[in-house]
């Protein structure tokens, strides 16, 4: 995964990031104010040896026994006879173990000193143990070390200073504690997100989408928060970016109609929202601008719209065709004078849908459609909640299917591209929509072909309603 993808990522996933990450923080921040502060008091025990001061000889062996001896005792500080002799002395309610626990006991390189902490939630308390370690230890020593009928020892070991009374608790401070859960959170909230990512990939690019649906991806349409309002781009502002992201589109399905003699398209997608009608509507009318004939027909019988999003009335439609035998002219609607661009509404409301798109009644409206015009456009329902789609996509020329960046899952495209695919070889080819305007997909581009062919889309798009005259493709 590179740096771009991860920004896509960061992009798709940061509430799942920002979410963990106060969490980090609020755990931790819970840990740093209910714990219990704790003050630490310090003490240093110098070790000499009684021996001739003038002697410079035996002052240096003097020097490192005392060194030898101050790595010994250290490990001696904690010992029960010690830590019961402070309890006693202090009046602890604390076990000889718990004390031992608490004392810290270091000896600084090449010295005779042994530095020796105590830490305790009251400062008073851990200060009176460091200095009652500092009396009661050295009487301990001097028991240890004296010879055995003679009262002195040949080791001098005695606290250099009094302990200071601490001020201020010891261990991270709360502002730590705060980063530390930030930085959890952080990386918790990143390995789910490419967790999220990893289970459930979205398509979020041409690429991923050609990769999905194994078929070559026809264009980009640019996300646009008004696109619910105006959602005929292609007449209602014939000169915006997305309005020409449509024409580039259509000069790739123009190649495809060329190249495939493709009669009749189904416009399908993986799940709903993502924009299938919308992509229809605007497809029909930019190849009616070019000058192709076309028939847009709402084959979309669960949740019909196509007919109203023009501006027309659903009924009569296919299904008084097909399931009460209308004349296919009764159902056909002129768009507009001069826009050679007729629609097939819904029609009435069906409970047979399927069986409605497998008669032979649609196979033979589909025919005479395609022979009327240079090329039907169907409106199909959502490929993988229902078969309607698949019934349709047995008798057109080619599908498209429409995915929605940063919002289809690559597995529901792939299996939407499995369900609409023919037995025979398929012309399937993807619409990317909804692209974010700062993205890395760029409306429009070649088509690249399964065998990995090329073509430029160059198109200059023309003025609303000034049509090119192809003539009738056969």
């Amino acid at each position: 995964m590179n740096l771009e993808r991860y920004v896509r990522l960061l992009r798709a996933q940061w509430l799942v990031v920002v979410l963990y990450v106060v969490a980090g923080m609020l755990a931790m921040g819970v840990v740093a104010w209910t714990k219990t502060s704790t003050y630490a008091a310090q003490t240093t025990l110098f070790v000499s040896t009684r021996g001739e001061a003038g002697d410079p000889d035996e002052a240096y062996q003097g020097g490192l026994f005392a060194q030898q001896r101050a790595r010994s005792y250290a490990e001696m500080v904690t010992n029960p006879q010690v830590m019961q002799a402070v309890l006693t002395r202090l009046r602890l309610r604390l076990t000889v173990e718990e004390l031992g626990a608490a004392i810290d006991v270091s000896v600084p390189p090449e010295t005779v000193l042994i530095d020796v902490t105590a830490e305790d939630a009251s400062p008073q308390r851990a200060k009176a143990i460091v200095d009652a370690v500092g009396e009661e230890f050295p009487r301990f020593v001097e028991r240890l070390e004296a010879p055995q009928g003679n009262s002195g020892s040949p080791v001098s070991l005695r606290a250099t200073n009094a302990a200071r009374l601490p001020t201020r608790p010891v261990g991270p401070g709360k502002a730590l504690y705060l980063i530390v859960g930030a930085l959890f959170g952080l990386v918790a909230g990143l390995g789910t997100a490419v967790l999220r990512e990893a289970l459930a990939k979205r398509v979020r690019s041409e690429e991923d989408a050609a990769i999905a649906a194994d078929a070559a991806v026809l264009g980009s349409i640019a996300d646009d928060p008004n696109a619910e309002s105006r959602p005929l781009i292609v007449v209602d502002d014939p000169f915006s970016a997305r309005a020409e992201a449509y024409r580039r589109v259509r000069t790739n399905l123009r190649a495809l109609i060329v190249d495939r003699k493709l009669r009749s398209i189904l416009v399908t997608s993986a799940g709903d929202s993502e924009g299938k009608t919308v992509i229809a509507a605007n497809l029909g009318l930019a190849l009616a601008q070019a000058g192709y004939r076309v028939v847009l027909v709402d084959a979309d019988l669960r949740r019909p719209g196509l007919a109203r999003m023009l501006g027309l009335s659903s009924s009569p439609g296919l299904t008084d065709v097909l399931a009460e035998g209308l004349p296919l002219e009764a159902a056909l609607q002129t768009w507009r004078q001069g826009v050679p661009l007729e629609i097939i509404g819904s029609g009435s409301t069906s409970f047979n849908p399927s069986d409605l798109l497998s008669s032979p009644s649609f196979r033979a409206a589909l025919t005479a459609l395609e022979e009327r015009v240079d090329l039907v456009i169907l409106d199909t329902p959502t490929a993988l909640p229902f078969s309607d789609a698949a019934t349709v996509a047995q008798l057109t020329s080619g599908v498209v299917l429409v995915s929605r960046a940063g919002s289809t899952p690559a597995a529901k495209l792939r299996a939407a591209a499995e369900a609409v695919r023919p037995t025979e070889e398929p012309v399937i080819v993807v619409v990317l929509n909804r692209v974010p305007m700062n993205g890395s997909s760029v409306p429009g581009g070649a088509v690249e072909d399964r065998a990995g062919e090329s073509r430029p889309t160059r198109e200059r798009p023309g003025r609303l309603h000034e049509f090119e005259q192809p003539g009738r493709l056969q």
